[in-house]
C-alpha cells in the first residue's frame, strides 16, 4: 500500500509539473527516491527542541536560503545522515539556513539525538507531526530546499548522500545570487 501511495503521489506530480520532478536511479552519489519543488513552503512555527519557551517560525527566515531537515530520533536513515548535515553546516556558515523538524518523536529521545551526534544547528519540535503533513511527507528523512523568497527549490525523500546535499546548497546559493541580482 505505501508503494502504491509513493507511486501514485509521483505519477501526480508528473502529470502536473513534469519539470519539477526528478527521478534518479541507483548507484551513483544521486539521490535514491523522487525530489520534487516548485511550491510554497508551508509556514509552520513550532517551539525549539533545546528551549521549549522558544519559538522558530520560517517565515521569520524569509529573505535567506533555508535547508529544512525532518527527522525523528527512531529513524535509522535520519541517523546515517545527521553528521553529513551537520558537517555541511559548519562548512556554508551563515550563508544557509539549517533548520531540523523532530516529528512524531519524544523530546527526551530528540534531545538525545542532537547530543549524540552533536547537532549545532537549530531543531524544532513537532511532536504530531503538523508540519510534516503541511509538506506532504510520506518519509523520513526529507530534506526541502527553500529559496529566500519561500519557494521550495526542491525536495529529497530519503537519504543524503553529499552529492545530493551538495547539489541543494548549490542550489540555493544560486537562489541567493539571483535574488540579490534581481533588485
Amino acid at each position: 500500500m505505501a508503494i502504491g501511495l509513493v507511486l501514485s503521489a509521483t505519477a501526480v506530480a508528473l502529470v502536473v509539473r513534469p519539470s519539477l520532478v526528478k527521478v534518479s536511479g541507483p548507484g551513483g552519489d544521486a539521490p535514491k527516491f523522487v525530489t520534487f519543488g516548485g511550491g510554497a513552503a508551508p509556514a509552520f512555527t513550532l517551539s525549539e527542541l533545546i528551549d521549549p519557551s522558544a519559538t522558530l517560525s520560517l517565515a521569520k527566515l524569509r529573505g535567506r536560503p533555508v535547508l529544512v531537515n525532518f527527522w525523528a530520533s527512531w529513524c535509522v536513515d535520519c541517523r546515517k545522515e545527521a553528521p553529513l548535515l551537520e558537517a555541511a553546516y559548519r562548512r556554508v556558515g551563515a550563508r544557509v539556513t539549517f533548520v531540523g523538524v523532530d516529528t512524531n518523536d519524544t523530546r527526551a529521545a530528540a534531545l538525545s539525538f542532537l547530543h549524540e551526534f552533536g547537532v549545532t544547528y537549530p531543531s524544532v519540535y513537532d511532536p504530531h507531526g503538523t508540519a510534516a503533513t503541511a509538506y506532504g511527507l510520506f518519509g523520513l528523512p526529507t530534506t526541502v530546499f527553500v529559496s529566500p523568497g519561500g519557494r521550495i527549490l526542491e525536495r529529497n525523500v530519503g537519504v543524503l548522500t553529499s552529492g545530493s546535499l551538495d547539489q541543494g546548497i548549490t542550489l540555493l546559493l544560486r537562489s541567493t545570487r539571483h535574488r540579490s541580482s534581481a533588485r
